[in-house]
């Protein structure tokens, strides 16, 4: 029994850019403007972008400042209408998380989205019940606004996700599942196994070329994920 730790974007959600229009009213509606470069998003925490993007407008990136940008994009967030699910999904979702229930592991999030946008991006794609005990109940596992760093939201996942499904997880059972760098550095750094899927931006050379446990092109078919979790496939 493992615990997978799905990141969203370009993993879960193909990476349609509804995060970086959301931010961009956002910063339109509270400061008037948008940075005119852009930076990419992949990987990183929504408050990093937060503070990055008024940086990059010359306004202080202090706390006040950047809790009110993240209020103001998760409204925003929640005005984006729902894509036609064919198109916003990626392969294999959510058909790779239904197998892994069905064979008995636990599904949890580690994402840099903060949980109120990671809940309405999800829910968005009728995605939320696989990463949530009960309706009632928040979503699993940890968000971007309960660390600094990447690396630092795996202790958090796995102390809420312990608590929820009363078990603890040995890291050799606790897989990212993600598509990005920062992705595979923070499992590297934390001490557990990361699958790293070509969805997002990063190419599977690239990220074959960081040393994951397993690289994958995208998780249409669960078998090789799955299997690799539980040890019946080869590194």
């Amino acid at each position: 029994m493992a615990l997978l730790l799905f990141d969203i974007d370009g993993t879960l959600l193909r990476p349609l850019g509804i995060g970086r229009r959301a931010f961009e009213r956002a910063l339109r509606r509270l400061h008037g403007a948008v940075p005119s470069e852009r930076f990419p998003y992949d990987g990183l925490l929504d408050p990093e972008i937060a503070r990055q993007t008024l940086v990059q407008l010359g306004v202080p990136a202090e706390r006040a400042a950047v809790d009110s940008l993240l209020e103001a994009y998760v409204e925003e967030l929640a005005r984006e209408p729902a894509p036609p699910r064919r198109d916003a999904l990626c392969p294999g979702i959510p058909l790779v998380l239904e197998e892994a229930r069905r064979r008995g592991h636990h599904l949890g999030l580690l994402t840099g989205n903060v949980r109120a946008g990671a809940a309405i991006k999800i829910g968005l794609l009728g995605l939320l019940g696989f990463f949530r005990t009960a309706p009632e109940l928040p979503l699993l596992g940890a968000f971007g606004e309960d660390a600094l760093e990447r690396a630092s939201l795996v202790p958090v996942a796995l102390a809420r996700c312990g608590a929820a499904f009363g078990f603890d997880f040995e890291p050799a059972h606790v897989w990212i599942v993600g598509d990005s760098r920062r992705d595979v550095a923070a499992a590297k750094a934390a001490g557990i196994r990361c699958a790293a899927v070509a969805t997002g931006f990063t190419s599977l050379g690239e990220l074959s070329a960081l040393g994951p446990d397993l690289a994958l092109p995208d998780l249409s078919d669960p078998v090789p994920l799955l299997d690799r979790v539980e040890g019946r496939a080869a590194a």
